[in-house]
């Protein structure tokens, strides 16, 4: 199984036994990942569609076999005690909603306090087909100042395809329409669900 390389500033954590789960599980999967993670020690990772449960089993799998370590967000109140410690110890984010603080400011100043930080996010922001996308992961790129690299799931290819790294500017309604464009051919696991504004 050819697996991608990371290069050596990219957020990293993984041993001989992490990647070779992933790379089972890829193979039990019939699954592939290309392209390159991008090598830098912060950036947003877009990835969709999201319309299955069977996404974050892919999406973890191919991020085991590769080696990168992520973040991703949850909410304070869901998660309290032990739950919240072994939720941090994977790589989640808590966040506070009930604050005058708002998630994108909380994120920023993460990652402004990180010297190193992957944040993979879903904009679709869930399972079922939505109006459209979440754009949070926008300002926290543009705030923060990093890239975003989109991350694709394609089930027709079955490939987790590693895609463009974006530098924003400061029109989000173009930067979307950039980014949607890249989803448009690919193929979601229930392709009724894969939607939203400029698809």
């Amino acid at each position: 199984m050819d697996i991608p390389e990371l290069g050596p500033l990219t957020p990293q954590k993984s041993n001989v036994i992490t990647r070779a789960i992933g790379r089972l599980l890829l193979f039990v999967f019939r699954w592939q990942v290309t392209g390159k993670v991008h090598n830098a020690p912060k950036f947003v990772m877009v990835w969709a569609p999201h319309t299955s449960y069977w996404d974050f089993f892919i999406a973890h799998a191919s991020r085991l076999a590769v080696g990168f370590k992520s973040s991703w967000l949850f909410a304070i109140r869901q998660a309290m005690g032990p739950v919240r410690v072994i939720l941090q110890r994977l790589g989640g984010i808590p966040i506070d909603r009930s604050t005058s603080h708002n998630v994108v400011s909380q994120i920023v100043e993460t990652f402004n306090a990180s010297d190193s930080l992957l944040l993979a996010i879903s904009p679709e922001g869930a399972q079922g087909k939505v109006d459209k996308w979440k754009t949070g992961f926008w300002y926290i790129a543009v705030q923060a100042g990093v890239p975003v690299q989109l991350v694709s799931l394609d089930y027709e290819k079955r490939v987790t395809e590693c895609g463009p790294v974006i530098e924003l500017s400061d029109d989000i309604d173009a930067d979307m329409k950039r980014i949607q464009n890249y989803f448009k051919g690919i193929k979601a696991k229930n392709p009724e669900k894969f939607g939203g504004e400029y698809l």
